[in-house]
């Protein structure tokens, strides 16, 4: 199979192609960070130099406001709407995974569910929406929303970075709140394995696939778990007004014979093997 990953050289998009090209034909579309392109792997710096038409289109690339990263509205507008759409025009018809996010619920207080109504509360939330319903033209497209991605190689603006970054450099985590927030995470290597199983599915899928783990996790036990593994002491700072998520995707589950196989504590520590390397 001929497959195109756009975003190739994001976090979720470099762990896609090394597993897919052991099995695939695999060319990837970049726009930043050139020198963590995967070897082998002919990449593009723009659309317009692909003149082949691949069999698959998986589009990871994105702009993010998350964490302490914020981008402006007409960067993420840009990227995720204009952008997809020219990514639309130029392979009509072909078959279309698309990586967009949970954010595009919103603030919901109720357990979400892969059929959960989308209420987008920020910019980037409005982006993955708005691109969401352009992809969703082509007849021949899944949508994926994933929970917080975290691995080997994950960006440094998020919550399990900025608590690992703390441990290390003062033996001191910083946790906003009681911190009682609950939050989703996925590991890379589950969400790798999920794009795969949404792959090979032998028919079309009629929802929006939901990429998340089996269980929450407090910003506490987080804490908690990485002031084991660093011998950081934990300290409770401000307040924590964000709101906490909690999902049931049995429907993804189920369908997909797919299930998240790395626990947060597991996935940690090897996370802190990698970031001591």
């Amino acid at each position: 199979m001929n497959i195109l990953i756009t975003g190739i050289s994001g976090f979720l998009g470099s762990h896609l192609a090394e597993k897919l090209s052991k099995e695939h034909s695999v060319v990837g579309l970049y726009h930043l960070n050139k020198s963590d392109l995967i070897a082998d792997i002919t990449c593009f710096d723009n659309l317009e130099s692909i003149k082949n038409i691949p069999d698959v289109i998986i589009m990871c690339h994105a702009a993010v406001s998350s964490g302490i990263t914020n981008v402006d509205k007409n960067t993420l507008f840009e990227v995720n709407v204009d952008f997809t759409k020219k990514i639309l025009q130029k392979f009509l018809g072909v078959k279309m995974i698309y990586i967009s996010s949970v954010s595009v619920f919103g603030n919901k207080k109720e357990i979400i569910q892969e059929n959960s109504f989308p209420d987008p509360q920020t910019d980037y939330a409005f982006s993955k929406l708005d691109a969401e319903n352009e992809v969703k033209k082509n007849n021949n497209t899944s949508i994926i929303r994933f929970s917080s991605l975290y691995g080997n190689g994950m960006k440094e603006n998020t919550l399990i970075p900025n608590y690992f970054n703390q441990a290390l450099e003062s033996q001191a985590i910083k946790v906003w709140g009681d911190g009682n927030r609950l939050q989703n995470y996925i590991h890379i290597d589950d969400a790798v394995n999920l794009i795969d199983k949404v792959l090979n599915y032998h028919s079309e899928i009629a929802f929006p696939v939901l990429g998340t783990h089996s269980k929450e996790y407090s910003n506490n036990e987080a804490a908690k778990i990485i002031s084991t593994l660093t011998n950081a002491r934990i300290e409770y700072i401000n307040q924590d007004t964000s709101s906490s998520f909690q999902f049931d995707n049995t429907m993804t589950q189920e369908i997909l014979n797919w299930q998240p196989k790395t626990d947060l504590e597991f996935g940690l520590k090897n996370y802190l093997e990698w970031k001591k390397k």
